[in-house]
């Protein structure tokens, strides 16, 4: 006969199995769902197909960033693959099936099954985790990352005489550094906790195996920092897309932006809607429960907010963004804590109960309090289940584009480029004449047809001339960047695209049309005062170019026909 203390345990599997499972279907249906790879998918995209091995060191076009060895297990993926949508997407989705079970292991190793179940329904059911487990980015494989080695840490820690623990950990220590960029602040919690302790920082394992596996981490990523990552860093194009989610405390915003570290950490991963309200309660058990768990035992603490201190103190000195997609790597330890702080919770209310009591309600609180969370999730999370693919549905619209226009030339929107060149590519990505003129013409961030270039001045006659890529009998213009820089949060550098630049771009069009020319764009803000195809429609109509067939797709993807 089972003791009444076993209750809530049984209860916690249960509803962590579970929750594993539906997670699994829900992201292997919506990987099968989700359609073309969308603007930054498709910019990352590129440079894995187009580059070898050793390219992929080299710093990124498109304004792309990403840790080497996610892109090596990229180009492993894809390198057979003549559609590589769904190819680029397995290695972020074989890391979002994992996250639940890591945070069920996490949580009940660190707090109680109780604190491991909750976690895994939050993993599991979470709008932002089950995005990002579909989507060729390095966002699913970050928070992966920090929870195996958050894990692998913990059992090296609670088990400091087997060396087996050791090896593990330090064998992933190793491999974490090229595999996720912030893996380096998960690294450096990891040390932290450990050293904590003088039983677990004595042990043999951690003087013989883990802290050489410390050093060569350390030196791996100081070589991939000279050798990859600083040019990236030093982009002044990306330096200014991820300026405002910097935690920079002589911004006259500086409130704005610590409340919005707290959202992007506490609530956005729960729930990916704002809410000061639920952002306050939210931040306030992350923080109750990294209490909780240092009166327990200071190392727990230690190693789940050891990963936010350090990508903070990055980010105060303008070196880590902390944005929704570059801050998930840290939501193992943030819904640990949380889970800790619920469970915290529910100790207080049964305390005076009976044993017998206290088992079943405990039980009873982890199965409806996981299910009000999964339902809750589910509210939000159902928009991205019901339509995967309706982010930026290109590929099909422009593939059958290409195949009708046949010679007749095609003018390709800044922000479609890469869309419409993962649509349109047949045969060898690499040493590709067609491929290497785009990326010269836009794909540097310096180049003219780069899509989020600024302009502080207008456009000057015959300027996205020289922008024409010739391939066999077909001439594709490349479209001149409207000036228009976009930033990860706040107001772009300007409402409009610069002066001239519609009616430069229609006349090229008009120039090459004979008599017909098709458009194809995406990313252009339909419906919004910015959009940025309307007075190029506009400026094509006052030279006598019209409309003469619009193809639609889902979300902001047009293909326009049109003849003078």
């Amino acid at each position: 006969m089972s003791r009444p203390a076993d209750t809530p345990q049984r209860a916690a599997a249960i509803v962590a199995w579970v929750a594993i499972v539906l997670g699994f279907a829900a992201r292997a249906w919506a990987l099968t769902e989700r359609g073309s790879l969308w603007l930054d998918e498709a910019s990352l995209a590129l440079n894995v197909l187009m580059r070898g091995f050793g390219g992929l060191l080299a710093p990124l076009d498109w304004a792309q960033a990403a840790p080497v060895g996610f892109l090596w297990l990229e180009r492993l993926v894809a390198s057979h693959a003549d559609a590589p949508d769904l190819w680029l997407r397995l290695v972020p989705w074989a890391a979002g099936v994992l996250l639940p079970w890591l945070l069920w292991r996490l949580g009940a190793r660190t707090v109680g099954t109780g604190a491991g179940a909750l976690a895994a329904v939050a993993a599991s059911g979470s709008l932002l985790a089950l995005r990002y487990s579909t989507e060729a980015k390095p966002y699913a494989s970050d928070a992966t990352v920090a929870a195996a080695l958050l894990l692998l840490a913990c059992e090296a820690r609670d088990e400091p005489h087997r060396m087996r623990r050791w090896w593990m950990l330090g064998i992933a220590m190793v491999i974490a550094v090229p595999l996720s960029l912030p893996a380096v602040f998960v690294v450096a919690a990891v040390a932290v906790a450990l050293a904590v302790e003088p039983e677990v920082r004595s042990a043999v394992g951690a003087r013989m195996v883990a802290l050489p596996a410390l050093a060569v981490a350390v030196l791996s990523f100081g070589a991939l920092w000279l050798v990859s990552y600083r040019a990236g860093a030093a982009n002044e194009s990306l330096r200014t897309y991820w300026a405002p989610v910097m935690l920079d405390v002589t911004a006259d915003d500086r409130a704005v932006r610590l409340l919005r570290v707290c959202m992007e950490l506490a609530w956005i991963p729960l729930r990916w809607t704002g809410s000061l309200l639920g952002t306050t309660v939210v931040t306030a058990l992350w923080l109750g429960g990294l209490v909780v768990m240092a009166r327990r035992r200071l190392s727990d603490a230690a190693l789940l907010a050891g990963p936010v201190c350090f990508a903070v103190c990055a980010s105060l000195v303008d070196a880590y963004p902390l944005s929704d997609r570059l801050a998930f790597f840290a939501v193992p330890g943030v819904w640990v804590a949380q889970a800790a702080a619920v469970i915290g919770l529910r100790n207080t209310l049964l305390a005076r109960r009976s044993v017998m009591t206290k088992a079943r309600g405990a039980a009873v609180f982890v199965v409806v309090g996981s299910v009000a969370l999964a339902v809750w999730q589910f509210t939000d999370s159902d928009r991205f289940l019901r339509n995967p693919g309706s982010l930026e549905a290109t590929r099909t619209l422009f593939a059958k584009v290409d195949a009708d226009a046949a010679t007749t030339p095609i003018y390709v929107f800044a922000r479609a480029a890469p869309a419409w060149l993962l649509a349109t590519t047949e045969g060898a990505w690499r040493e590709n004449a067609r491929l290497e003129q785009w990326r010269a013409l836009a794909g540097r961030s310096g180049s003219p047809g780069y899509e989020n270039a600024v302009r502080a001045r207008a456009v000057r006659p015959l300027e996205g001339d020289s922008l024409v890529v010739t391939s066999g009998s077909r001439t594709e213009l490349v479209g001149l960047a409207p000036g228009v820089q976009y930033r990860i949060a706040g107001t772009p550098s300007a409402a409009a695209p610069s002066p001239g630049w519609a009616e430069e771009e229609a006349r090229r069009i008009a120039a090459a049309a004979h008599p017909e020319a098709w458009i194809v764009a995406s990313h252009f803000f339909a419906g919004s005062p910015g959009d940025e195809l309307r007075p190029l429609v506009s400026a094509l109509e006052a030279l006598g170019v019209r409309v003469v067939e619009e193809r639609r797709a889902e979300g902001a993807v047009i293909a326009l026909r049109v003849t003078r």
